[in-house]
């Protein structure tokens, strides 16, 4: 995964909930990506099952990254 595509993920995972979807573009100008950068950012999470990108530049966690996440925020939370 590039450094771009951590930085976006990363800020995702800040603003947005794990089921709602969101502009990659936005959430990149947020933390100075270009459009290219965010698109090609996208396009990469989008390779490694991380997002569903849509037509319409639209983008959504996948099914898989958001049951992986849920049980990970889990064990945390019984770790504690």
């Amino acid at each position: 995964m590039t450094k771009e595509a951590e930085q976006l993920m990363a800020e995702a995972l800040r603003r947005v909930k794990l089921d709602e979807s969101f502009s990659p573009t936005e959430i990149g100008h947020r933390v100075g990506m270009n459009r290219v950068q965010c698109e090609a950012a996208a396009r990469s999470l989008s390779d490694a099952g991380v997002l569903v990108l849509g037509f319409d530049c639209a983008a959504s966690f996948t099914s898989d990254f958001r049951k992986a996440r849920k049980r990970d925020t889990k064990v945390r939370k019984a770790a504690k």
